[in-house]
């Protein structure tokens, strides 16, 4: 049974209409949705550890594996994370000196640390499916054979996706981007997941708004985002309602005084 919406590469912005505190004001980047369920991590939920924190707190040789264990890292940090009390997101952020190696509360599920981030080629690309078939990768990217008078077994070029961003899990490539000062970056402890066909459910019932996903929202302030998103999907459904009438722009906002 196909999934009647691929939100792969967009973001799913809680609404008021979904139950679950876990996600209060939440917005999840959709990493994977496929007809087996869907995979993602919540960008604007900041914890209170950073990622040279645990890196200082393992052995010399920098080994993630050796660290500190990241769910234990997850479970410490749900005592802090906003539950269904709509103000302990607020407060949350507020009692947060946020730093560029913060490390995000994914989602409810223990997971390892993952990196966000827009260095093309390093880890898997967060991007919307491009087809089937053995010539392209589901996650958004080509690749292509060619015939090289050099090679006997040819060349391949790969043709990237504009994808929102690039995720790893992968110690060499978590220690690498931390050393690379041009790189924008989010580190996340955890993932959102859900079954199969439960999304469709959610998003059958209001649960999400869902919109494509963009690096400056990724990386951007977090406590500025799920404000943000909301009001460019509700841009977008007015202008689908009344296409002739003009709207500012996110960054101009809604002047209540103009009707």
């Amino acid at each position: 049974m196909k999934t009647s919406q691929n939100c792969t590469g967009c973001f799913l912005i809680a609404s008021p209409y979904l139950h679950d505190g876990n996600f209060f004001r939440s917005v999840v980047l959709i990493i994977r949705h496929t007809d087996e369920g869907a995979f993602g991590v919540v960008i604007n939920r900041a914890g209170p550890q950073r990622f040279g924190d645990v890196i200082a707190m393992s052995d010399p040789s920098w080994q993630a594996s050796s660290g500190p264990d990241m769910s234990s890292l997850l479970a410490s940090q749900a005592d802090s994370a906003p539950g269904s009390d709509p103000s302990d997101l607020d407060k949350t952020n507020e009692s947060l000196q946020i730093h560029p190696d913060q490390i995000y509360l994914g989602g409810p599920v223990n997971g390892p640390v993952l990196a966000l981030h827009n260095i093309a080629g390093i880890g898997d690309p967060c991007g919307t499916d491009v087809g089937e078939g053995a010539e392209n990768d589901p996650a958004g990217s080509k690749t292509q054979l060619h015939d090289h008078p050099a090679e006997p077994w040819g060349s391949m070029s790969i043709q990237w996706a504009d994808v929102p961003a690039w995720v790893t899990s992968d110690e060499d490539h978590l220690r690498l981007l931390a050393r690379r000062d041009d790189a924008k970056l989010r580190y996340v402890v955890g993932y959102s997941g859900w079954g199969p066909m439960q999304l469709e459910s959610e998003l059958e019932d209001g649960g999400w708004l869902v919109t494509p996903a963009d690096t400056e929202s990724i990386f951007g302030p977090c406590e500025e985002v799920w404000e943000k998103l909301v009001r460019r999907c509700g841009q977008a459904i007015m202008k689908d309602l009344t296409p002739d009438v003009p709207f500012p722009s996110e960054q101009q906002g809604f002047d209540p005084g103009v009707n």
